[in-house]
């Protein structure tokens, strides 16, 4: 770019700078002559812009209105030719100052250099500075090219990219991971291109975070670059190479381990059928690195292939495959399984089924297929291990109608006075929990056992239920467990 500054100290120009010495540094995009005195509407910002001041009245109210408006349009610097034939010998006052007052570059052009010349000059240094920046971007493609085809081509093209431009560059997998930065990238700025890409959502192309963030991957995202929006010229011209020779490298990538996906997809189905012998189970399982004694496999409704993807990328050593509308994953971590699950699968119907040995994986899957309808319902992840069965099958009626069964049960309890009320619901909650053991209950309610019997005989006499017949406990336990799993 060229500068004011640039201009003024241009030997073969011989200009004088009058006022706004502090606007020296401002950068000159074209060169323009007007001597409208309103000219704010026929500029684009970035101008030096010449005049005569013809037109324009000297006073201090109509030069300062002058610059104000050009100012507004965001014009580099002004320049009043002076000399011979001409208006003025010299810049008036009221026009030196409203330029200082305004922080505007005033140049003085002399009488032996036409504004033809400050124009033509300035152009010429663009034209100029524009060959040998695309002369520059053209190496610099040059070295990006011969380091694509070495043995680690994205390091190498990053190292290549960082010795060329100070622009840093960030490369992310599909499900927004960081794979690489450009040496010297401050950890801030890989956070924040790591934000910013899991923030593309089907775009190809957007500038977040004062980023500018390109997808590679025409249907289901490879990877993500992303590059400090505030290129220049030069490195924005090559930046669109490094981009395509990423996504060269990324699909390349994703080829030469399509054999290998596929082959594990073919496992996992394996593991997945029933009657399989426990010897074959774990050899197959050992061939694709999964040694866990115990897995859970998950199943997510409305998926497919993009999903798969993004738990392959997120979820080291993890079984993958796409089975019709759904996709199922094995793995040995809960935690990690489902906190990957909540991350790219949110909002779709999702089971995970208890931790089984690799011959049994069937069979989590298939406990895993039949939480989907209720995950579904619930409007979130469903476990087989949450260990509250009862309440999660409570959670699946009408709110009114589980509270009215409830009402309904206890109903002769909740007319007592409400220490009585919570001693005896605290009682029989923790005399079913034993199975109706007496000593047990007595322990858990530091109570001597005939103070257990005597409560329990006096809700039996209450509720009208028989304690010793199994409907009328099991009646009463669901009564209890509603309770909690109401909201």
């Amino acid at each position: 770019m060229i500068t004011v500054r640039d201009v003024a100290t241009a030997a073969s120009l011989q200009l004088t700078v009058v006022a706004g010495a502090a606007g020296l540094e401002r950068e000159i995009t074209t060169a323009h002559v007007s001597e409208l005195t309103s000219p704010g509407d026929w500029l684009r910002g970035g101008e030096l812009l010449m005049t005569v001041g013809l037109l324009l009245p000297m006073n201090a109210a109509a030069c300062r209105t002058y610059v104000s408006e050009c100012a507004a349009a965001g014009v580099a610097a002004l320049a009043l030719g002076v000399g011979h034939g001409l208006p003025y010998r010299e810049c008036p006052e009221p026009l030196r100052a409203a330029a200082e007052q305004e922080g505007i570059a005033m140049l003085v052009v002399p009488d032996q250099t036409p504004f033809i010349a400050v124009t033509k000059w300035v152009f010429e240094t663009i034209a100029r500075q524009e060959r040998r920046g695309l002369q520059q971007a053209m190496e610099n493609n040059r070295r990006l090219t011969a380091v694509a085809t070495s043995s680690a081509p994205l390091p190498a093209l990053l190292a290549a990219w960082a010795s060329t431009s100070a622009t840093p560059c960030v490369v992310c997998d599909g499900a927004g991971g960081l794979v690489a930065a450009s040496p010297g990238t401050p950890p801030d700025t890989v956070e924040q291109a790591r934000r910013a890409c899991a923030q593309m959502e089907g775009r190809n192309w957007a500038v977040l975070n004062g980023l500018e963030v390109h997808t590679i991957g025409a249907q289901i995202p490879l990877a993500f670059v992303a590059f400090g929006a505030d290129m220049d010229a030069t490195a924005r011209a090559s930046s669109t190479v490094l981009v395509s020779l990423i996504a060269v490298d990324r699909e390349r990538r994703e080829l030469s381990d399509e054999p290998e996906r596929r082959r594990r997809e073919q496992v996992f189905g394996q593991l997945l059928r029933t009657g399989i012998k426990r010897e074959r189970a774990q050899q197959l399982a050992s061939s694709v690195g999964l040694t866990a004694e115990h897995c859970h496999v998950a199943v997510v409704d409305e998926a497919g292939e993009e999903l798969a993807f993004r738990l392959r990328s997120t979820l080291d050593g993890a079984l993958v495959r796409v089975h019709g509308h759904t996709v199922e994953i094995a793995h040995w971590n809960l935690n990690a399984l489902t906190e990957t699950l909540q991350s790219h699968a949110g909002g779709l119907p999702t089971g995970i089924g208890a931790a089984t040995s690799p011959d049994t994986l069937g069979v989590s899957a298939m406990q895993a297929r039949s939480l989907v309808a209720v995950s579904r319902r619930l409007g979130r992840t469903v476990s087989a291990v949450e260990g509250e069965t009862v309440s999660l099958l409570l959670s699946l009626g009408a709110t009114e109608a589980v509270r009215g069964f409830a009402d309904a049960v206890l109903a002769p309890l909740e007319a007592l006075e409400p220490g009585d009320r919570a001693e005896m619901l605290r009682t029989l909650d923790q005399w079913l929990r034993v199975n109706g053991a007496w000593d047990p209950a007595a322990a858990r309610l530091s109570v001597h056992r005939n103070t257990v019997r005597n409560r329990i005989d006096r809700i039996a006499q209450l509720t009208g239920r028989r304690l010793d017949d199994g409907d009328d406990r099991m009646e009463l336990w669901l009564a209890l467990k509603a309770r909690t799993a109401l909201p």
